[in-house]
């Protein structure tokens, strides 16, 4: 009896994979229910749901992880949030519509693209309000911190990204790329960008020291598009740099590619109109979510495999993935 019953626990432990303590969190921002709700990475599990302004777009984490910061476009604000006790404590207003954010490498300021006034606001963390605007190109969607400290901006209307310097806030560069660019993410050594663009079932490859586009991998043609050229959108980087991830709205899946080969070498289903993946810190596990089910799934990526479901809010968007901070 007593082997047995090993027996079937150790059945138990291969079917069911345990995420080791990383005490991570995902964030997903709800932009039909407004409000984010919180996943414990390791308990697989929904733990809070944290009212925010109206539509919750952008998701960031401080590089100290004790705050979540989250934009709110239809209300024009972002909620901070402690991540310690999931309360907001400052709700800082800012132009019109905006999208994602990102935090400095310090923490000292938050940076947002603002998307209907074509403009990085900058907010400092001494203060907690608007104390620059940046204009950049026309739209600006997505703005990243590059590990040498400047920005990168997509424009929209304009097809090109925008580099920024985070010590004087100049544009240091301008990048075509000959499309609509989308959603983007960096190298880990910063030395490439890669991004999503309309009416480009793939993603873009950029040598972010040459400002040149260098090469691309195409999803299959069979997947086609939505009435505005979406397809290919979510978008994450191995910690090693070697793969990107990139989900697929209309395919319900994420395709993991090779960066030296330009090539897919493998997917794996997640839920309807996945539209955001992260990794967490080891690069072991992803979260994605899901507008159309409302909901994210976890995935072991060492098996590409969904290990988990949970139901979230209406219409999720955005994520960040980020340990959890001081009460």
């Amino acid at each position: 009896m007593k082997n047995t019953v090993l027996l079937m626990f150790a059945a138990v432990l291969l079917v069911a994979p345990v995420i080791a303590q990383t005490n991570e969190r995902a964030y997903v921002a709800n932009f039909a229910d407004d409000f984010i709700s919180v996943i414990d990475m390791e308990a697989r599990k929904k733990i809070a749901d944290v009212k925010t302004g109206k539509n919750p777009h952008g998701v960031a984490v401080s590089p100290d992880r004790q705050i979540v910061a989250v934009s709110n476009e239809g209300d024009n604000t972002v909620s901070l949030i402690r991540t310690g006790d999931l309360a907001i404590f400052k709700t800082v207003p800012v132009g019109s519509k905006p999208h994602q954010l990102v935090f400095s490498l310090d923490g000292n300021r938050l940076f947002v693209a603002i998307n209907a006034e074509h403009r990085l606001d900058v907010i400092s963390s001494d203060s907690w309000t608007v104390v620059k605007n940046i204009l950049v190109g026309r739209h600006p969607h997505i703005v990243l911190a590059l590990p040498d400290g400047s920005l990168l901006v997509t424009s929209e209307a304009d097809q090109k990204l925008t580099r920024v310097s985070a010590e004087t806030m100049q544009i240091t560069a301008e990048i075509p790329v000959f499309g609509y660019p989308r959603v983007m993410v960096a190298s880990p050594d910063g030395k490439f960008a890669y991004l999503t663009q309309r009416w480009l079932n793939g993603v873009v490859k950029v040598d972010l020291q040459s400002n040149k586009i260098t090469g691309w991998a195409q999803l299959p043609a069979a997947e086609g598009f939505d009435n505005e050229g979406k397809v290919a959108h979510g978008l994450a980087v191995s910690p090693d740099g070697k793969l990107v991830y990139l989900s697929s709205q209309l395919a319900n899946n994420v395709s993991v590619i090779d960066v030296q080969k330009n090539k897919v070498i493998k997917k794996f289903k997640v839920g309807k109109n996945p539209n955001w993946i992260e990794l967490t810190e080891d690069g072991r596990y992803a979260a994605v979510s899901n507008s159309s089910s409302n909901d994210a799934t976890l995935v072991d990526l060492k098996r590409n495999k969904a290990i988990g479901t949970i139901p979230v809010g209406k219409s999720p968007k955005r994520l960040a993935i980020g340990k959890r901070g001081n009460k």
